[in-house]
């Protein structure tokens, strides 16, 4: 199997052709190969970065998959497109695997053929390496035991799985569209439209087979027949809906968790490429509304979306039962007029529910911020008239809410009972034109039935895709933010990271940078210049509001200057990518800086690769005693285990401050940021960080006030 496995040198164009052969490829990079000069000795970690970079340069995120070794087997039956690293001999590959169907891999060979393998051969070959130091043990165990070589073959595979039944498996990378690539294209991969479309096909089959079940009793009962079967006939067409009805809630369900899905990870991802200031500028309330509105948007473009959906169909039917009664052009020019007055009344009600909707951001917007400054206003603001402002807003949303809810009680309620008085006024001519009831009158009838029911499923349909319009007003800069790539960076190994730069040449060097967070207003830096070299030690004072914070935002990587150029290592932003990140590191200030609800070493290392190893749990600990953290650790039952945060371990300021310092140091980065990181230190603990700080840091930058 090691013959059809890719070597490393090739694997970015492997990649390039398994895109291609999955239709997951962007057309618009279908001539971009990937072609990159690799070390061929990358391992674990830096490995999986580099699948993920040759995955990022074709438009692609490649996600590294684990499992215990019982499941290999179920893993790998999932797979596809995906990359399988093999070791083999001493020699190493990667499979390129297209897909699995039933008990075989396709994998797309060097040669850019089609290959098939059982699935057990695969998973016995990835699993080699971890089964090898067993396998003459358990072979020695079964020796003196009279079995056929099948029976030992299987229980020797039993033992060894049992055995290592903890053990994990890795060594394969997922890939997969990106969450924010064009969302057509992610609605195609998972054939989302082909379901709507099949979806549409059973609720037209639903609908030609129960018109077509009361033509035939219709007919019946009208000439006069009462034999059984005609009656047995439309028994079957009934019972014939059953299964098609059971289709239909199937794939609607199947519809709606993949809709969904897509669109929270789109949103998710959205909600992570966000500009930092401008989150910064948000509101608790502001950002709570969003996603709220978000929740809304995918319930009610759902719902919504499938009861507009079957009202067409139904429509479309009453339409054509219509036009053969006997008042068919009436009724057709009556129903065409009758769905302006739905459009009409519809897009009243969307703008009247656009206005509510907005005050009651504002409302929850303000009730956040007073919640979160409540002491503030009970000791600033007047006792008397505290609450004047938020009762006339909430009287004014009162009114709005009164208003809307009247509306759609009138579209709901008033729209199908408007159409029956309507209908049958049209129809009053052509009964008076017939001397008994006949089967045209019957079909008109059916038809206003039917007209009736797409009536009601418009008005409700239109009212959840206003309401998801709303939301989508609120959302859409999440939805628009995904889409927002940067340009590809390149690839750097650790052992380039810590490449020395040239003699003379700053570690990290800003110049005439202009930075300010408001286009119309002044800039926090105007024009500023500065050279860290590698090894230095650099105290920032200035007085509050001097642009100490924001500087150290320019030089992490997470302030974009409005003009200037800020190079590490000779290299931009742009350029370095995800790289500046790891070269970079910082401990914000304390009202910027978070203890997450979690144990205390995922606080504390994630910064590194996670879970961590026990070498990183080690230096975690060790730092943490030169910290003066000691007496906390020894404190906690579970020690670096142990759960912290709002619902965990309690910690002091000052103990939150020392963990903001560890969790930067642990990341081992070639500058290092301190921002305020010791101002709720008392002088003795102040004295014992510093030193720390000095040992552990290769080029540091601390900012304090004077």
């Amino acid at each position: 199997m090691i013959e059809l496995a890719w070597s490393i040198d090739r694997l970015g164009e492997g990649l390039h052709a398994l895109a291609e052969a999955t239709q997951l490829l962007d057309p618009a990079r279908r001539e971009r190969a990937i072609a990159v000069t690799v070390p061929l000795t990358l391992e674990g970690a830096e490995l999986g970065r580099w699948i993920a970079w040759c995955a990022g340069a074709i438009g692609l995120e490649a996600e590294a998959l684990e499992t215990t070794l019982p499941e290999a087997t179920g893993m790998l039956r999932r797979l596809g497109p995906a990359v399988v690293r093999l070791e083999h001999e001493g020699r190493a590959g990667f499979l390129l695997v297209l897909g699995c169907r039933r008990r075989v891999v396709r994998i797309l060979a060097p040669d850019l053929s089609t290959r098939s393998i059982p699935v057990a051969t695969l998973r016995d070959t990835l699993c080699a390496p971890l089964e090898a130091p067993l396998r003459q043990e358990v072979d020695r165990l079964l020796a003196p035991l009279d079995l056929r070589a099948s029976a030992r073959k299987k229980v020797g595979a039993t033992m060894r799985r049992v055995k290592l039944a903890h053990q994990r498996v890795g060594g394969v990378w997922m890939l997969r569209l990106p969450a924010g690539a064009p969302f057509g294209r992610q609605l195609r991969d998972v054939l989302l439209p082909s379901r709507v479309a099949l979806l549409a096909m059973v609720f037209i089959a639903l609908y030609a087979m129960e018109i077509a079940g009361w033509t035939l009793i219709g007919r019946a009962a009208l000439a006069g027949r009462h034999d059984p079967g005609w009656l047995l006939g439309w028994g079957l067409m009934v019972f014939s809906l059953v299964p098609l009805q059971l289709l239909a809630g199937w794939l609607d369900a199947n519809v709606a968790l993949d809709f969904g899905s897509l669109l929270k990870k789109r949103l998710l991802t959205g909600a992570l490429h966000m500009d930092l200031q401008s989150v910064k500028a948000r509101g608790a309330g502001q950002l709570l509304g969003q996603v709220l509105e978000s929740q809304a948007l995918e319930s009610l473009a759902l719902n919504g979306g499938f009861t507009a959906l079957v009202a067409g169909i139904e429509l479309f039917m009453a339409f054509w039962v219509l036009a053969l009664g006997a008042a068919g052009a009436i009724h057709v020019t009556m129903l065409c007029i009758w769905l302006g007055v739905i459009g009409a009344l519809c897009f009243r009600y969307y703008r009247r529910l656009l206005g509510w909707t907005l005050k009651r951001l504002d409302l929850t917007h303000d009730l956040i911020e007073r919640m979160v400054g409540h002491r503030t206003v009970l000791a600033q603001e007047p006792r008397f008239g505290r609450e004047s402002k938020e009762d006339r807003l909430m009287a004014d949303y009162l009114g709005d809410a009164i208003r809307v809810d009247r509306l759609a009680a009138w579209i709901v309620g008033g729209i199908p009972r408007g159409w029956l008085i309507l209908a049958v006024a049209g129809l009053v001519p052509a009964f008076l034109a017939h001397d008994g009831f006949s089967a045209a009158l019957a079909i008109s009838l059916g038809g206003i039935l039917l007209a009736n029911r797409a009536c009601t499923g418009f008005a409700g349909g239109f009212l959840a895709l206003a309401r998801a319009a709303v939301a989508w007003r609120q959302v859409n800069v999440l939805f628009t933010r995904a889409a927002t790539t940067e340009a590809t960076s390149i690839f750097l190994t650790r052992d380039q990271m810590e490449t020395e730069s040239q003699p003379g040449t700053p570690l990290i060097s800003a110049s005439d940078i202009v930075f300010r967070y408001d286009s119309t207003a002044e800039p926090v830096l105007n024009r500023l210049s500065l050279d860290v070299h590698r090894g230095d030690r650099i105290l920032l004072e200035g007085r509050s509001g001097g642009g100490k914070s924001t500087l150290a935002g320019v030089l992490t990587g997470l302030n974009q200057p409005e003009s200037g150029l800020v190079l590490l290592k000779s290299l931009d932003r742009f350029t370095l990518g995800a790289n500046w990140h790891q070269m970079v590191t910082a401990a914000g200030q304390f009202h910027e800086n978070h203890i997450l609800g979690g144990t205390l070493a995922f606080n504390l290392l994630m910064g590194r690769e996670w879970p961590p190893s026990e070498k990183d749990l080690e230096d975690a600990a060790l730092l943490c005693r030169e910290l003066g953290l000691g007496d906390l650790l020894d404190r906690m039952p579970s020690g670096l285990q142990q759960v912290i945060g709002e619902t965990g371990w309690q910690l002091s300021h000052g103990e939150r401050s020392r963990v903001f310092l560890a969790r930067a140091l642990l990341q081992n980065s070639q500058l290092t940021v301190l921002d305020e990181s010791f101002a709720a230190l008392d002088p003795l603990c102040l004295k014992e960080c510093l030193q720390c700080v000095f040992a552990r840091s290769r080029t540091l930058v601390v900012i304090a006030h004077p």
